[in-house]
């Protein structure tokens, strides 16, 4: 079975497991765990930011920095399909009290004289908007990357107006490797937050980074919301092991446009309106309004391709470690074939 559901279906490889066993360890509630503090550090360095914070899930650390940037009743900017608003359980509502005020886009880059405008609204009878939050790359529109400049100029209007600028960057490795000149998110954003389950191969954990105030206060925060634990360098080696071989994303990358390329040319079915790729590690299949996808995807299921939706009428399918090279060709062929059966 091929697992094209999710790059979080990965298992972790033999030298990530095997670091665990040789971690260094100590009380992270204390701030003793030497492998934790070391990667929270890298992190930080790496992304060009003062400090980082290990967290259970990149849901948590979105939710810290909604929590640290908002007072209740206030409201957040952000793509209408974005993660942080449609895919955290409601967690906002639940925790920050805040509501999203949808903010015109393409492949998650924002419309920037559009986001002004919001922001000028926001009087009298408007909830105040306290804080901008985009997602890198960007999950509903393909796995697209935002493009570094637009995170810049994005960051100067958000200052003029004294907001905050949270980036998900759930998957911000798939856009720093394809452009490695542009690392330093910490010189424009306020808060960020990256996972080692998806793409890196690391079965848990994800790194919240900001300033010192801020990750001092998103400390406190973790421990109120039960994410406070104590010999976390098991984890955190893991995680530290699967970063370093990060370049491999860009393998995933070459294996989801040869399937791109290839479907272009010999998929011909009236019943899938379009076939997206936006140059990361995702595939999506548009199925036509009045068609079912999941009968499509149970005819995948049937030939070995395990693939899931995103939407109500996009069927996902994404590249990760775990798919071999040399299984791309058979793969290709399965989803033709599969198709052709729809």
């Amino acid at each position: 079975m091929y697992d094209l559901r999710s790059d979080t279906v990965t298992k972790p490889s033999k030298k990530v497991l095997e670091s665990a066993l040789n971690a260094e360890l100590g009380d992270d509630e204390y701030i003793e765990d030497p492998t934790v503090n070391n990667l929270e550090d890298e992190c930080a360095n790496l992304l060009g930011f003062e400090k980082g914070l290990f967290v259970t899930s990149g849901l948590m650390g979105n939710q810290i920095s909604l929590l640290i940037h908002n007072d209740p009743g206030t409201e957040v900017i952000t793509p209408h399909d974005s993660h942080i608003k449609n895919y955290e359980h409601g967690a906002a509502a639940f925790l920050s009290r805040v509501q999203f005020r949808d903010a015109e886009h393409t492949d998650g880059e924002l419309n920037l004289e559009y986001v002004e405008k919001l922001i000028l609204k926001s009087k009298v009878h408007k909830p105040i908007i306290k804080t901008v939050s985009i997602e890198n790359t960007h999950l509903a529109s393909g796995g697209s990357i935002v493009p570094f400049d637009s995170i810049e100029s994005l960051s100067k209007i958000v200052r003029e107006h004294g907001l905050k600028l949270h980036v998900d960057g759930a998957r911000i490795w798939h856009a720093i490797e394809e452009d490695k000149n542009n690392m330093n998110y910490g010189d424009f954003c306020d808060s960020l937050t990256f996972c080692f389950s998806k793409a890196l191969g690391a079965p848990i954990g994800s790194m919240l980074l900001g300033s010192m105030e801020f990750i001092t206060e998103a400390r406190e925060y973790r421990k109120k919301l039960g994410g406070g634990m104590r010999q976390v360098g098991v984890i955190a080696s893991m995680a530290k092991t699967a970063l370093q071989g990060r370049e491999s994303i860009l393998e995933d990358h070459a294996k989801a446009k040869k399937v791109y390329d290839f479907l272009n040319v010999n998929l011909n079915n009236e019943k899938i309106q379009s076939i997206v790729y936006k140059g990361t590690n995702m595939i999506f299949l548009n199925i036509k309004n009045q068609e079912d996808p999941n009968k499509l995807l149970d005819i995948f299921y049937n030939e070995s391709i395990n693939a899931g939706l995103i939407g109500e009428k996009s069927i996902r399918l994404v590249f990760h470690k775990d798919i071999l090279q040399n299984d791309i060709d058979k793969i290709c062929e399965k989803l033709v074939h599969s198709s052709s059966k729809f």
